[in-house]
């Protein structure tokens, strides 16, 4: 009886603290989002500085020359980016009135076939922008908020990136304070891998992302896509969000070759775009980034599910590296070897009964 009532204890406060955890992530977000999101820039930015201060450069200085070129290059991407957005702004009363067109023919077609007449049509119209302007006021304040949010935080992100990497002596010995009887080879063994994990996965993220730009904007040129270019390089940037962020990125080549061009050209960037979703998925992502973020595929998927529900799209695109941190601190501590276990990959079969002849072999 003892024993079970010290179970349901232990089982409540297990529950109990995963509430609280779950509760603070969410109520927290804000400022956590920022944090991991600077943390894991620093990760990434960590062999750069180390090694222009092993040139002889002051720690601060080396910092600041990985930051510039960080916003050299995203400034650059951003640039080519706002060339074609600028076209594309020129180009926009065009599309309009080939909307038109299609929206005209559109409202036949459901006239003559489904006998939905045009007034019904107009009048459902008129409602569902009357119901829009209605709420036009809250939903402008919502985007206007998020905006100014956004650029704040990309804004503190740079800051917050400076003081990991200007600290990060000062965070060691804090983590050594922290856990007294662990021994030192072990917090730095956590730490270093943690690092090679995360700056792994970035750096094939990005490689991904240019492979997938490149395939994207010469299906869309070859297509006859509008500004393949454009539409290229986003599909590759929004692959930060997996699995949905490519088909986000699509859906402005899509309904463009819909408009403009015909129901066989959308068709036909939705094919291109699956097929190479397909093949990086299935051959590039495995080639590039390979076992680097080692969790079996059912755990990423809970985990971007939980990202999701906790922090919205920032959670998408934190929540692989976020696990890939967990699971090495999981196998580095002894009483928690078993989560990292099940968070990891699974052993494949064939190593398995590899495995099971091996032990056969050296019993007889």
């Amino acid at each position: 009886m003892a024993k079970e009532s010290s179970y349901i204890v232990r089982l409540a406060s297990v529950l109990i603290s995963i509430s609280l955890l779950v509760l603070g992530l969410y109520l927290l977000q804000d400022l956590l989002i920022l944090l991991a999101a600077a943390l894991i820039l620093a990760m990434l930015l960590l062999p750069l500085a180390s090694w222009l201060e092993r040139k002889g450069l002051p720690r601060s200085v080396s910092i600041a020359i990985c930051l510039i070129i960080t916003v050299a290059a995203l400034a650059g991407i951003l640039a080519i980016l706002t060339v074609q957005m600028v076209e594309f702004a020129s180009d926009w009363p065009i599309f309009i009135k080939k909307a038109e067109s299609y929206i005209s023919s559109l409202q036949s077609f459901l006239s003559r076939n489904l006998n939905i007449s045009r007034k019904k049509q107009m009048v459902e119209i008129s409602n569902q922008t009357i119901n829009l302007l209605k709420n036009s006021g809250a939903i402008l304040t919502t985007t206007f908020g998020t905006i100014i949010h956004s650029i704040t935080t990309i804004i503190l992100i740079p800051i917050f990136v400076f003081f990991f990497l200007y600290y990060r002596t000062f965070f060691a010995q804090f983590l050594e304070m922290v856990f007294p009887k662990t021994e030192s080879h072990v917090l730095k063994g956590i730490m270093s891998k943690t690092g090679q994990v995360v700056q792994g996965y970035l750096v094939g993220l990005m490689v991904v992302m240019l492979i997938v730009s490149i395939l994207n904007t010469i299906g869309f040129w070859w297509i006859g896509v509008d500004y393949p270019y454009f539409f290229g390089i986003l599909t590759g940037l929004l692959l930060l969000i997996p699995y949905i962020g490519i088909w986000m990125g699509a859906s402005g080549p899509i309904v463009l070759s819909l408009i403009v061009l015909s129901p066989s050209h959308a068709f036909a960037v939705i094919a291109w775009v699956a097929a190479v979703q397909f093949i990086e998925a299935n051959f590039i992502t495995p080639l590039v980034i390979g076992s680097k973020v080692s969790v079996n595929p059912m755990v990423a998927m809970l985990a971007l599910l939980l990202g999701e529900m906790l922090w919205g799209i920032p959670g998408l695109i934190l929540a692989l590296p976020l696990t890939a941190i967990v699971k090495v601190i999981f196998d580095y501590v002894p009483s928690l070897q078993a989560y990292g276990y099940v968070l990891g990959e699974v052993p494949s079969r064939k190593k398995k009964e590899e495995n099971v002849k091996e032990e056969k072999l050296e019993g007889e």
